[in-house]
């Protein structure tokens, strides 16, 4: 067997990079694994620009440390404007940092190169860090209810942070699941050459008009950090996005030349499987704003779901109200030494469709490298 490590980290998106640099520097000897060539997950590769869930319903961070320091360092400066429907941004102001008012929310805009730098940054100056790419989970072995080995590697406690429960499906643990009734997989892209603004819902829907009536999946666009680009979440097959862009370019005036950096379209999962842990946090804690003793992160994000049809539903939050994470649902409920962060955490699928966005992701990362490391510490004197 190869030398043990403290604690093995699965998964490489937002939550992991957490979980992972927050072990790290409470002293635990941590190795990061993801079955990617880099870290980046959903953050860094999916084709995402905004940053959901750092904020309250003022625009104020809800968590510091990790989570707030991460979005220091993707931040970006940025011009000042404002845009009025509910999908596209307000700015609050133009200073490096600002955070972006989408309707009743606030979030971040991003550049996914600068998501991957600064995580690529963070991994190669952490001491204690290592990371394996091209890693997915191969054996994972329990003596009573610890997890003993992993993918050959003695361990002391094992973070999962792959969103779809990996680790835990290879120990036969009991987990919930999503499915495309809430959190139903996009296309996400961005769409560059865009000579036409949309700064009102009037607008955006003169758009979105002409693709209805040629019967396409629902499109939603957002605008990005990039120069007359957008970023677009389909609702429809990898198969479509083609001749959706044609139709876009016949019938949409500014859309003539619009193009794509992409050239696979995969869709991304919204959320996939959580880990049943010792509390699962429930769809009426988020909206009544429940508060726990031993609560670890905060978010105020609504419950967020779509479905097949590509329609979101939103259940706010109300005003001025956030709810916490308990670390009970960042603890596996069977094995010992299991953690969860992310999109993995103890949560049915109400809950969970508000506390997979990634600022939730980053907080509930940090709050589990903790845990674990904390855990690992306290082993070593029994």
């Amino acid at each position: 067997m190869n030398p043990p490590v403290d604690i093995a980290v699965v998964g490489a998106g937002a939550a992991g990079l957490a979980a992972a640099v927050s072990a790290a520097r409470a002293g635990a000897e941590t190795l990061l694994l993801d079955r990617r060539a880099a870290v980046g997950g959903t953050g860094g590769f999916s084709g995402l620009t905004t940053l959901c869930g750092l904020y309250d319903d003022a625009g104020e961070y809800l968590n510091d440390g990790f989570a707030r320091e991460f979005a220091e360092l993707l931040a970006e400066r940025r011009s000042p404007g404002s845009l009025e429907s509910s999908q596209e941004p307000q700015r609050a102001g133009s200073e490096t940092g600002a955070p972006l008012r989408m309707g009743r929310v606030w979030v971040l805009q991003y550049r996914p190169e600068r998501f991957r730098e600064v995580a690529a940054e963070l991994i190669a100056t952490t001491p204690k860090l290592q990371a394996s790419w091209h890693s997915p989970v191969a054996d994972v072995r329990l003596e009573g209810q610890r997890i003993v080995q992993f993918n050959g590697l003695g361990v002391g406690a094992v973070i999962d942070c792959s969103g779809t429960a990996e680790v835990a499906r290879a120990l036969g643990a009991e987990c919930l699941a999503t499915d495309d009734t809430t959190q139903a997989a996009a296309i996400i892209f961005r769409l560059g050459n865009v000579r036409r603004e949309l700064k009102t819902a009037a607008e955006v829907a003169q758009v979105l008009l002409p693709l209805a009536r040629a019967g396409f999946p629902p499109l939603h666009l957002q605008p990005n950090l990039e120069p007359n680009s957008l970023t677009a979440k389909f609702a429809g097959s990898a198969e479509q996005v083609g001749p959706l862009l044609e139709c876009l370019r016949s019938n949409v005036p500014g859309f003539e030349h619009c193009t794509t950096p992409i050239t696979e379209f995969v869709p991304a999962r919204r959320a996939g499987r959580m880990v049943v842990g010792q509390h699962v946090l429930t769809g009426e804690e988020v909206l009544t704003g429940r508060k726990f003793p031993d609560a670890v992160a905060r978010c105020a994000w609504p419950i967020e779901q779509w479905g097949a049809d590509g329609v979101a539903r939103f259940r706010y939050l109300p005003a001025g109200t956030h709810y916490e994470i308990p670390a009970r649902s960042l603890r596996a409920a069977r094995v010992t030494n299991l953690f969860m962060a992310g999109k993995t955490i103890s949560a049915d699928v109400d809950a969970i469709a508000s506390a997979r966005v990634m600022g939730c992701c980053l907080a509930t990362g940090a709050a589990a490298g903790n845990l674990a490391a904390s855990y690992v510490g306290s082993s070593r004197t029994r």
